[in-house]
């Protein structure tokens, strides 16, 4: 038997009428989960802002691209199930007038699928949090797709270093606006 105050420690309690409640301690320790719970997703999106941002930041050429995400459920060998998350680009357009890298062009003129193929390379292996990051169902199955500018972020990308969650908010992406 436990001589310990069950005050002390979070933790239920089993009423006499057969209740269950917290004591302080649990509440407490509940408000503090919610409270770095969003200071987590805050985060996230943050670091979603910031890979995004990095594209155009890195690649003065781009001016937009469209992300598509495909979520399906996947069978393993063992009868077992998970969610699959693959993000293709459909959809990269140069800056007006702005000089291309000789990587870009196929005779003389700006190649669309070179774009795209850079720019899914980039983001291949962050395909799963960027998903959870940017969808309204972050742990569902529902595709995603989602165009990003140059011009909302313009401003940002002439500072060093770009701040992800301004960024974020910039594209007006979806925890911006919650956090």
């Amino acid at each position: 038997m436990s001589t310990e105050n069950p005050q002390q420690q979070p933790t239920f309690l089993a009423q006499a009428d057969g209740t269950l409640v917290l004591n302080q301690a649990g509440i407490e320790l509940q408000a503090r989960y919610r409270q770095v719970k969003a200071e987590h997703e805050a985060l996230d999106a943050s670091w979603a802002g910031a890979l995004l941002a990095r594209l155009f930041a890195q690649h003065a050429w781009l001016d937009a691209v469209t992300l598509s995400f495909a979520v399906s459920a996947e069978y393993d060998d063992s009868g077992g199930c998970f969610r699959s998350i693959s993000c293709q680009i459909l959809w990269a357009r140069a800056v007006p007038l702005h000089p291309l890298p000789e990587e870009l062009l196929t005779e003389g003129e700006f190649d669309a699928d070179i774009a795209e193929q850079i720019v899914e390379k980039e983001i291949e292996d962050s395909e799963f949090d960027l998903y959870t990051c940017l969808s309204e169902t972050p742990g569902g199955y529902d595709d995603l797709d989602l165009t990003l500018e140059r011009k909302p972020i313009a401003e940002l990308l002439c500072a060093s270093p770009v701040d992800g969650r301004a960024a974020f908010h910039a594209w007006g992406l979806r925890q911006a606006a919650t956090q």
